[in-house]
C-alpha cells in the first residue's frame, strides 16, 4: 500500500510540475497541494461503517447467535471490539489557473484520494472532485464534481473523523452545474445535478440509474451570506427518480412511468469570537440515503390493473451543533442527533428500500484535541455513538417502534502532514 501511495504521488507530483513548467508559457499557473494521513481507531462494538470501518455510520444492531434458539439470553454477535489503522485518506490535489475566457477567469480543480470506490476497491486512488470555475464579475459558473449544494463548504463539522459528522450532514459530492451569484457577502447559487459515487437506493440496489431514468436533474436553490466572523445560509432541492422502468406480473411486463418526488431542506450558522466558534446546522431529509442519512421510500401501492406504482418518501431530521477553540492547540466538541420521521402516508405493502429504516435516531458526541504545528497536525477524538434499533417501517407501522438502544464508543488517533 506504501509503495502504492509513493508511486502514485510521485507520479502526481510530476504530472503537475510538468504542467506548470509547460504553463510558464502557455499564460497557466499550476498548485499542488494535498496531504498524507493515518488513522489509528478502536471500536468498542461492530458498526456499520464504509471502507473497512474507516468511515462510521452508526453502531451495528443486536444479532443473538443460536445460543437457546436464539432467545434474549443468546450471545450479541455484533458486541465485539475492534482495531484497525489506514491511510486511505491521504489525497493530492492540483489547482489550474487559465488565462481566462469572455472577460472571466477560468480555473480547474482535480483531487483525489486513495479511497476507493468500493469495499473491493480500497486503496486505490478515486476521484473526489473535478471541476472547471468560470469567475465574473457578478457571477460563477462551476461545472463538475463537487460538494452537493445542500452542503456548506464554510460551515461543517470540524472533527477529526473522515465521516465528517455522519448521518448530520448532507454528505454527498455530485456531478453538477451550478450558478452562483457575488453581491458582496451574499452569494446566491442555482444548481442541476446527478449521481455518481453517492446514488439512491432502489430495487436494483445502489444506482444512479434510478436519477437518470427519471429524465430530471436533481435541482438545487439557495443562499450563503459569509464575513470572517459571521456566516449562515439556507439550501434546498427537490429530486425525481423512477424506482421501477417496468410493472412486472409474471413473466408479462409493462412500461412504467411512475416517480417519486422529494424535498431536502438545509440550514447553517456559524460566529466566530477570536479564536473561539459557535457552528450549527439543522436539515430536513427527504429518501437521502445517498446524503449518508437515515431514510428512503416505499412502496405506498402497486395496482396489477393499472400498471401502476405510488411511493411514500421515509424522512428524517438532523441537526448538529459544534464548539471549538482553535489556535496551535485545538479544543472541540460536536453532539449530533438524527430523528427518523417514517413514512409520510399509509402503506398497502411491506416493500421500503434506503438506510436505517429500523432505526428510531441516531445520537453521536465527538469530544477532540489537536496540535498543529507548521504543517503536521496529530488530534486525538473519541466518538460516542448511541443508535436505537427497533420495528422496520412496514405497512403495520409507518414509524419504527419498540426501539432500544445499542452504544459504541471508538477512540481515534490521527496523524497528518500537509503539503
Amino acid at each position: 500500500m506504501k509503495k502504492s501511495i509513493v508511486t502514485t504521488l510521485y507520479a502526481l507530483f510530476m504530472f503537475g510540475l510538468a504542467v506548470g513548467l509547460k504553463a510558464q508559457t502557455d499564460d497557466f499557473t499550476v498548485k499542488f497541494s494535498g496531504f498524507v494521513k493515518t488513522d489509528a481507531f478502536f471500536d468498542t462494538r461492530q458498526m456499520e461503517a464504509l471502507r473497512e470501518g474507516h468511515i462510521s455510520l452508526w453502531p451495528s444492531p443486536k444479532k443473538l447467535d443460536d445460543a437457546n434458539g436464539g432467545l434474549l439470553n443468546g450471545e450479541d454477535l455484533n458486541d465485539r471490539a475492534n482495531f484497525h489503522i489506514l491511510s486511505i485518506q491521504t489525497r493530492a490535489a492540483a489547482k489550474v489557473d487559465g488565462p481566462g475566457i469572455f472577460g472571466g477567469r477560468t480555473s480547474g480543480y482535480v483531487e483525489a484520494e486513495f479511497l476507493g470506490s468500493t469495499e473491493a476497491t480500497i486503496n486505490s486512488l478515486r476521484l473526489r472532485h473535478a471541476y472547471v470555475d468560470l469567475d465574473f464579475e457578478k457571477i460563477q459558473i462551476r461545472a463538475g464534481q463537487f460538494w452537493h449544494p445542500l452542503f456548506s463548504t464554510d460551515n461543517f463539522p470540524n472533527v477529526i473523523s473522515f465521516n465528517t459528522g455522519i448521518p448530520f450532514i448532507p454528505f454527498n459530492r455530485a456531478p453538477q452545474i451550478k450558478v452562483t451569484g457575488k453581491f458582496g457577502n451574499m452569494k446566491p447559487f442555482f444548481a442541476i445535478s446527478s449521481q455518481r459515487d453517492f446514488a439512491s437506493k432502489g430495487p436494483a440496489g445502489t444506482s444512479p440509474q434510478y436519477l437518470r431514468n427519471s429524465g430530471v436533474p436533481e435541482l438545487s436553490a439557495g443562499f450563503n451570506y459569509y464575513t470572517p466572523d459571521v456566516s449562515f445560509g439556507l439550501a434546498a432541492a427537490t429530486t425525481s427518480i423512477l424506482p421501477n422502468a417496468a410493472y412486472t406480473i409474471g413473466a408479462k411486463s409493462y412500461k412504467n412511468d411512475d416517480q417519486l418526488r422529494t424535498v431536502s431542506v438545509s440550514g447553517n450558522f456559524r460566529v466566530a469570537i477570536d479564536k473561539f466558534q459557535i457552528k450549527l446546522m439543522g436539515n430536513y431529509a427527504q429518501n437521502n440515503p445517498d446524503f449518508l442519512m437515515i431514510g428512503g421510500f416505499g412502496v405506498k401501492s402497486m395496482s396489477d390493473i393499472t400498471h401502476t406504482y405510488e411511493y411514500t418518501p421515509i424522512t428524517s431530521v438532523s441537526g448538529w451543533l459544534e464548539l471549538m477553540y482553535k489556535d496551535a492547540w485545538e479544543y472541540g466538541v460536536v453532539a449530533g442527533l438524527s430523528q427518523n420521521l417514517g413514512a409520510s402516508d399509509d402503506m398497502t405493502t411491506n416493500i421500503v428500500y434506503g438506510s436505517g429504516l429500523d432505526i428510531d435516531k441516531v445520537i453521536k458526541v465527538y469530544p477532540r484535541i489537536a496540535y498543529n504545528f507548521n504543517k503536521t497536525k496529530l488530534g486525538l477524538e473519541v466518538e460516542y455513538s448511541s443508535a436505537y434499533y427497533g420495528d422496520i417501517i412496514s405497512q403495520n407501522n409507518k414509524k419504527v417502534e419498540n426501539a432500544e438502544a445499542v452504544n459504541n464508543l471508538r477512540v481515534l488517533l490521527a496523524f497528518y502532514v500537509f503539503f
